[in-house]
């Protein structure tokens, strides 16, 4: 009889050596993890302090910039304490003394005074101004208010400047609240974010204004607020272009990390978009803004929080970087070799195993891909090499209208739209025989008739020669999406409240029109309109009303131009016609006094107007290449021209300057 003794040591030793490479590669894991995982804590920490420091080096930067705007406006009023009254020659004398050198102003935007009407005698007080020297002075916005301010004085006295004058800054909510808190605390008082008077459609800019009051008998002290309101004479401010006034700040910080940071200023609150005065980087609600720093700051009374996120090339706020990833992949590759070298002790016994499990997985697989088939979501067709339909899926039935037994015998031209000449089928298969492969969208004509726009992918199923033997089609119904596309490529160029032409849509035209006019020898004409009496149409009845006015302009005004001719909303109540083939300036007036004629009718009343309201229009003329050289010069000077034509009165036409007179009278 032959005894066969138990193996106690093969089988715990196997157990062993299958668990060895493992604990080996979880333990070269773990000390790699710990290390990385400190190093990038110590990196996070040092990538949060660089963008807090830089967040208080830049509110540092901009409080001295406002701080200067402050000391120049506490000189202006010391020039109104010290002088019963202030005349404009004075005013801009001294200005002048105080910007001698070029230094002491720079980076400030202008230097006003809006004065309190006294006793809100609006008429007698624009009579005074006009005797005083300046004829054209009216107070806007019409109306009587229980405090009524104007702009007096404001300089630098350019044209720019010259269209604030008047304005009363004290009727608008966000400029009153500023306005107001100089008053009741006798310091300098920052507005919230608004579009200056000076802002025209080149370039606009977020603005905001600096208060500082002026009292009559500054003195005697006051021992109310209503007090400071009884001997309020004005205000001394100064308009503040955000872009402008950050950038000068920024230019200021003396940091190399600033150097593709993202800065992001908010007033008040960052919640809210129209809050934002300044971005560098357009990162604002997108998904780039993904680990900035806030710091909330006091600047003149008002609260700023400044956004900063450091470049993550420089500092990654993860905390990796290259030498940290380098000793991650160092520590991997270390503990990967000891667990391989492990593994090889015993990876012959699990050869066999895992041969015998991938046979059984590929039978899987293929009675799987069977059943893929048959149940895909994706249309499939199979066809030959000569492109004979094999076999389809229920989905391409669906998707096509042809069924299984209408599909097989045909070739796939039973899908031909027609919209596709020869030559896009002759690369389509070129590249497929060159490539074995084709993706791309094409237009298919459903069973019904119906053309239908599909995302097709074609591969070829090579032979043991490597020849095609047969083509595997997929198909997807993508016309819902080309038409979403369809639809944000028009919202991406057309005005969205009355479907004209935006500013980008009217760029692209009339940088178009201007290359054609150049080589063919003919003009290109800009009329650029401003309606007149809009705003009060507007404040007293609404904004639906005011849109709905705004839309009615925009239809009078197609009706009345060319189908060749662009129509543009420039944005508020400015309009843009660009007129391709202006072969006369006397063309354009006639035009121009057509479009002036058609908006003085009245809006008859109906569901969107409350009652009959009329306006009018002010058009400026500019004919390339009279008046400018490019298409922005072009704008701008029909937008000067429109400015010249309201000096005018309601109803005017002005046409710009000619090139050759402006560079004279420089």
């Amino acid at each position: 009889m032959k005894i066969r003794l138990p193996n106690f040591g093969k089988r715990p030793l196997g157990a062993r050596l299958g668990i060895l490479p493992w604990l080996v590669l979880a333990t070269g894991l773990g000390l790699t993890g710990l290390w990385c995982h400190q190093q990038r804590h110590f990196t996070r920490l040092e990538h949060e302090r660089i963008e807090r420091d830089l967040a208080n080096a830049i509110s540092n930067a901009i409080t001295s910039r406002l701080q200067t705007n402050i000391a120049v406006l506490n000189a202006v009023v010391g020039l109104f304490d010290a002088s019963k009254e202030v005349d404009q020659q004075e005013f801009n004398a001294f200005y002048q003394a105080l910007n001698h050198g070029g230094e002491t102003l720079s980076g400030i935007q202008g230097v006003g005074y809006a004065v309190v009407v006294p006793n809100g005698d609006i008429s007698g007080f624009e009579q005074q101004v006009r005797r005083a020297g300046r004829p054209h002075f009216t107070i806007q916005p019409a109306g009587s208010r229980p405090l009524t301010s104007a702009i007096l004085y404001l300089e630098p006295n350019d044209w720019r400047n010259q269209r604030a004058l008047g304005f009363d800054m004290y009727s608008q909510a966000t400029r009153r609240e500023a306005m107001q808190l100089a008053v009741t605390t006798g310091q300098p008082a920052l507005s919230g974010p608004v579009r200056l008077l000076q802002e025209n459609s080149i370039r606009p800019q977020i603005g905001a204004l600096l208060y500082q009051a002026i009292y009559r008998t500054p003195s005697e002290g006051f021992n109310s607020s209503q007090d400071r309101f009884n001997h309020l004479k004005g205000w001394a401010y100064s308009p503040l272009r955000m872009e402008d006034l950050i950038q000068g700040a920024l230019a200021t910080v003396d940091d190399p990390a600033l150097q593709g940071t993202g800065v992001l200023i908010y007033d008040s609150s960052r919640n809210q978009t129209e809050n934002l005065l300044f971005d560098n980087l357009r990162l604002a609600n997108s998904p780039q803004l993904t680990h900035p720093t806030w710091l909330e700051v006091s600047i003149a009374n008002r609260t700023w929080v400044i956004g900063i996120q450091l470049d993550y090339r420089k500092l990654n706020p993860e905390g990796w970087s290259n030498a940290l990833l380098l000793q991650a992949l160092l520590g991997l590759s270390l503990s990967v070799l000891a667990a391989v070298i492990s593994q090889q002790l015993i990876r012959n016994h699990q050869s066999v195993r895992q041969a015998l499990l991938r046979e059984q997985e590929a039978s899987r697989e293929r009675a799987l891909a069977g059943t893929v088939f048959d149940s895909s979501p994706v249309a499939i067709v199979v066809t030959d090499a000569q492109g004979v339909i094999l076999k389809v899926n229920q989905a391409f039935c669906q998707l096509t209208g042809y069924s299984e037994l209408e599909a097989r015998g045909n070739t796939a031209n039973i899908l031909r739209s027609g919209r596709h000449d020869n030559s896009f089928y002759e690369q389509m298969w070129s590249a497929i025989l060159s490539k074995g492969y084709w993706s791309g969208e094409i237009w298919n004509r459903h069973r019904n008739g119906q053309i239908i726009r599909h995302e097709l992918s074609i591969t070829a199923v090579l032979d043991e020669r490597q020849q095609p033997s047969s083509f595997v089609g997929l198909l997807r119904d993508v016309s819902e999406r080309y038409q979403q596309e369809e639809r944000m490529r028009f919202m991406a160029t057309h005005d969205q409240l009355t479907g004209l032409a935006n500013r980008t849509l009217l760029i692209e035209e009339l940088n178009r029109s201007l290359a054609l006019a150049k080589r063919q020898g003919f003009g290109v004409g800009v009329l650029f309109i401003d309606l007149n009496r809009f705003k009060p149409v507007n404040d007293r009845f609404g904004h639906s009303t005011g849109d709905a006015l705004l839309k009615a302009v925009a239809q009078r005004l197609t009706s009345t131009c060319r189908s060749s001719d662009t129509l543009c909303r420039q944005g508020g109540d400015e309009f843009v016609v660009l007129i391709p083939d202006a072969p006369s300036i006397e063309h354009l007036e006639t035009l121009a006094r057509k479009l002036v004629d058609a908006l003085e009718q009245p809006f008859p009343a109906g569901a969107d107007l409350p009652k009959d309201i009329t306006i009018s229009a002010s058009i400026g003329i500019a004919r390339w290449p009279d008046h400018a050289s490019d298409a922005d010069a072009l704008i701008e000077a029909a937008d000067t021209a429109m400015y010249d034509s309201k000096l005018q009165g309601e109803a005017s036409i002005a046409i710009a300057a000619s090139i050759a007179t402006s560079d004279t009278s420089n």
